[in-house]
């Protein structure tokens, strides 16, 4: 069993987003589901496999924590999901690929929290150790895709809470202003970062800083192979939108940061069609 976990607010994503993902999921998957959708929307036309729950009450205004996707903290309160499932939080802008079954895998052997990789410098398996010398610095990684067992951290939504409405100079922290940074920070003692053979970021896996590079790194023989057995990509930063890419034709240039790349994926277009 693996428990699939959205959170949708306001109009950025429509139910279709949602739809959309669970049909890929479904269609590629060889383990037993269960769907949720955290959400302030229940009159949508939602697949008959999602359950929908609603926000829980946190001790900030709910229309603040809209900014630096806060609101996805919910996924930590008690009752909103199921204990003792290994669970996978998916941003709506992602694309399933593969089977989901191999990230429940992943969990079962490694029951810590996991998200997506960010960092060129993989230290997050050493912070732990290094604490004494870094003091509050942590490994910061990304999102879009978190995977855990709920009643593991139960605890990480009750600080969020406790801090989000604390003391002015550690309410206003750069900690608490992303829901990410604050997911690392709390549980920098035990996270870990999902291998990109599993699910990997499109800016980092398929974008570099030249286009030579990028040309060079996509064929070697590895890359290759991690690529085309990857179970999810996911498009954060608003520049890689589904409804901008949706629009761009074989060869046309996209920038993200200092990365960029041609774009020569319609796999993934495919993947964003009704």
């Amino acid at each position: 069993m693996l428990q699939v976990v959205f959170v949708k607010w306001g109009q950025l994503y429509g139910v279709d987003a949602i739809n959309r993902l669970v049909r890929s999921i479904l269609q590629n998957t060889s383990c037993d589901l269960r769907f949720t959708c955290i959400t302030d929307d229940f009159t949508s036309d939602y697949a008959p496999e999602v359950m929908l729950k609603p926000f829980p009450a946190f001790a900030a205004p709910f229309d603040s924590l809209k900014t630096g996707c806060r609101l996805k903290m919910s996924m930590f309160a008690p009752g909103i999901l199921d204990d003792g499932v290994p669970t996978l939080f998916l941003d709506l802008d992602t694309v399933v690929r593969g089977d989901v079954a191999k990230v429940r895998d992943h969990l079962v052997a490694h029951p810590q929290i996991h998200l997506m990789k960010s960092h060129y410098i993989q230290w997050w398996p050493v912070q732990r150790w290094v604490k004494p010398v870094i003091g509050n610095k942590y490994y910061h990684g990304n999102s879009s895709a978190v995977g855990f067992y709920p009643e593991k951290y139960h605890w990480v939504f009750d600080r969020f809470n406790q801090m989000v409405v604390g003391a002015p100079e550690e309410a206003r922290s750069k900690t608490l202003r992303v829901d990410d940074r604050f997911i690392s920070f709390a549980t920098r003692d035990s996270l870990r970062v999902f291998p990109t053979s599993l699910l990997a970021k499109f800016s980092g896996e398929y974008m570099s800083p030249t286009h030579t590079c990028e040309a060079v790194r996509s064929q070697l023989p590895w890359v290759r192979s991690r690529r085309s057995n990857q179970v999810a990509i996911t498009f954060a930063g608003a520049d890689l939108k589904p409804d901008r890419l949706m629009k761009l034709k074989p060869g046309d240039e996209i920038r993200y940061k200092w990365l960029r790349t041609r774009w020569n994926h319609p796999e993934f277009q495919e993947s964003w069609q009704d």
